[in-house]
């Protein structure tokens, strides 16, 4: 949470529409509570430039002055490009690309920063690591990010592919990174959030965060708490009428509360598709295990954007 109480939007850009999708969501956030927004490509290491012979070192010192694009740049100005035809920045503004050393490596970081309307700053990084999900989880910190967005392959692995696959880049920076994450799959806004609780300590300390959000897009909302048995049933309810109090007590009236008996991630993903978001808490897991957890469970199987609340 920043003293200012804006948001902080950390956008992994990737190239992949849903990268951009969720840049568009992001814009919609700011245009509601002035966020600051960080536009990041992590380019790995060893795709270093290479110019005629020229050593790396030398090219990478003078790319700015001689103009050059490093991979990468093409993304983030697509990027630049959204956010002018969305009225965020204006194209006139009088900035430039600077760089700045992290670790030895001089091509480590350039950035170009420009100011909103509102006077919020939307900053376009280009970084490079030798891990992108570390680099993702170090900018995440450096920035005070409050909310992480990574885009997701538009369609989730299954069946063999899935087994035989390594995890998913999204999935990866879901578990090891320390900030709220939304793992983008066509997100588009205007749908609502489906916020997910149970009756568990870690369910009902994810709603301040839960109301952030929700009356910072002003977005619909409804609750669903799935029982796994009839056994479970009055927790779920208790969980939902706990839920419902809250975002009202906040101003915001839900749409609607379910209460269902079911498997919880099959349940979700069904009831979620129609959303825009679908909201679930954290795991308490370790995040070698975080995959087992119901939230990035269902952020690997559903067909549109989780938002894991950490």
């Amino acid at each position: 949470m920043t003293t200012d109480d804006r948001l902080r939007i950390l956008i992994c850009i990737g190239g992949g529409p849903d990268a951009y999708a969720g840049l568009k969501y992001a814009a919609r956030l700011s245009k509601q509570s002035c966020a600051h927004i960080t536009l990041l490509y992590v380019r790995p290491t060893d795709s270093g430039l290479k110019s005629g012979g020229m050593e790396m070192r030398v090219a990478r010192e003078n790319v700015l002055d001689w103009g050059l694009e490093l991979p990468g740049m093409t993304h983030l100005k697509a990027a630049r490009d959204i956010l002018i035809e969305l009225g965020e920045i204006s194209d006139d503004q009088k900035t430039e690309w600077r760089h700045r050393e992290l670790s030895g490596d001089h091509a480590d970081e350039y950035r170009i920063e420009y100011e909103n309307s509102c006077g919020a700053v939307i900053s376009l990084k280009l970084r490079t690591a030798e891990d992108i999900t570390s680099a993702v989880a170090d900018e995440a910190a450096r920035f005070n990010a409050d909310l992480i967005v990574v885009g997701a392959s538009p369609e989730p692995m299954a069946g063999l592919k899935r087994l035989l696959s390594a995890k998913p880049l999204a999935l990866r920076i879901a578990a090891i990174c320390k900030r709220s994450i939304i793992v983008a799959r066509h997100l588009e806004p205007g749908h609502g959030l489906l916020v997910c609780v149970q009756d568990t300590d870690r369910s009902r300390a994810m709603l301040p965060e839960a109301v952030r959000y929700a009356r910072a897009c002003q977005c619909p909302v409804s609750i669903l708490s799935v029982a796994p048995t009839e056994a479970d049933l009055p927790g779920a309810q208790k969980a939902v009428a706990e839920t419902e109090t809250a975002f009202t007590k906040a101003g915001i009236t839900p749409t609607e509360t379910l209460v269902e008996i079911g498997d919880p991630v099959a349940t979700i993903i069904t009831i979620g598709y129609d959303f825009s978001l679908i909201v679930a808490s954290e795991s308490l897991k370790p995040w070698f295990a975080k995959g087992f957890s119901v939230s990035h469970e269902v952020a690997r199987q559903a067909r549109n954007s989780v938002m894991i609340v950490k």
